[in-house]
């Protein structure tokens, strides 16, 4: 049972033991200071001081008290996980984040209190960051680090736990020069030329795939937008697809139908007729299978791309599609988000604007799009190099 101390003044501390401890029972406290209109009678305080040692005692028995001084970063983490990760990040992202907080910042901060890890501590741990195998990691992966970390220090910063940010000094991660040359000579999306020859090379696929990925390449959606759209989203009078929802993953790495990156990411997709006649055409093909089918297990669910039985594909499902297809064909490698880049770079090379690109791609800025899209492409950098061949004096 609940009982309290006076510590001198108003100052009382209402003590309680913590089921939760397995073993030898742990004391817990809080310190209150009583209202000084109750603190005029002695009567009124007892009650005041029984009534909330009561509900002190029912808040840690239930697991909703926190015990702020002293506490660890591991002891930390669950409170960020409740109190914000839960509510704030998707489930994929979430998974990810709790993986680079067990494999690397765990063993590093665990044990150490939240108010006595400071900058330099994060700085040299960053700057120390390597692989398994000792090989220097990849900056993509220590930024993913670097962001698990920033959302945890910057909680606890807001909720007053610490009281500066050890993060606000700690350089977000940047590819050296090697790597950067590494990523530049990575081939991005596919030209116009490429990408016809791309499209004719999928008429060896089975047809869901073909569509999926020809889709993908024209319209700039994720995938997985694509592999949750279905056939009720399907408008083939207005010639569009509408987007609603993607197929993602819970953080325990199950598939789920969620909601989409951003508000801007939801509406219409005009497409190309031609796409449009092959998809009814597909409609055909796709009623006729689920009719052949013995066990439907889609129940209400009509997606255009599923497994054979209605149920939706795993977001991994595509991607490793997507490889063997390109390595089956001897195309060069483009990742399956390139085809996204492949729908912008289209546009671009065919002159649309940057708004138009923007919103056939539903960035929310305007700003992202003109970060990725404003250098010039293969085509228009040669188109401009072409026009230059008239300088040649030995021509001229």
């Amino acid at each position: 049972m609940a009982y309290y101390e006076h510590l001198g003044g108003n100052k009382y501390r209402l003590i309680t033991r913590d089921p939760s401890v397995i073993g030898r029972r742990r004391r817990v406290s809080k310190t209150v200071i009583v209202p000084p209109d109750i603190m005029r009678s002695k009567r009124r305080t007892e009650n005041w001081l029984i009534i909330e040692a009561a509900k002190f005692e029912e808040a840690v028995e239930n697991g909703e008290f926190v015990k702020i001084e002293g506490m660890t970063f591991e002891q930390f983490v669950p409170q960020w996980r409740k109190g914000y990760a839960l509510e704030n990040l998707g489930g994929n992202t979430r998974g990810h984040y709790m993986s680079v907080i067990k494999t690397h910042l765990m063993p590093e901060f665990g044990k150490v209190r939240l108010d006595q890890i400071k900058t330099l501590h994060l700085v040299t741990f960053f700057a120390g960051l390597k692989r398994k195998d000792g090989k220097p990691m990849a900056t993509n992966t220590k930024l993913n680090v670097y962001k698990a970390a920033k959302s945890i220090f910057d909680r606890a910063h807001d909720w007053k736990m610490i009281a500066t940010n050890p993060m606000d000094g700690v350089q977000r991660p940047r590819a050296d020069r090697q790597e950067k040359k590494e990523i530049r000579a990575q081939k991005k999306n596919f030209t116009t030329e490429e990408a016809v020859a791309v499209m004719k090379a999928m008429d060896t696929l089975p047809a869901q795939w073909r569509m999926y990925f020809m889709g993908a390449m024209i319209s700039g959606l994720r995938r997985g937008e694509m592999l949750a759209i279905e056939w009720k989203d399907v408008d083939f009078e207005k010639g569009a697809i509408y987007v609603e929802s993607q197929i993602t993953l819970t953080e325990e790495g199950k598939k789920k139908e969620g909601e989409l990156k951003t508000e801007e990411s939801e509406g219409w997709i005009a497409m190309p007729s031609w796409y449009m006649d092959e998809l009814k055409r597909y409609e055909l093909h796709w009623k006729k299978e689920k009719m052949r089918c013995i066990d439907w297990k889609g129940k209400d669910k009509e997606y255009l791309f599923h497994s054979g039985e209605g149920e939706m594909y795993f977001p991994s499902t595509p991607t490793a599609t997507w490889r063997k297809f390109l390595k089956r064909n001897n195309i060069p490698h483009v990742k399956l988000h390139g085809l996204r880049h492949t729908a912008g770079m289209l546009l671009r090379e065919s002159g649309a604007d940057m708004k138009t690109i923007q919103e056939r791609l539903r960035h929310t800025k305007l700003s992202t799009t003109m970060d990725i899209y404003t250098h010039e492409s293969e085509e228009i950098s040669r188109a401009a190099a072409n026009k230059l061949e008239a300088l040649n004096p030995k021509t001229s």
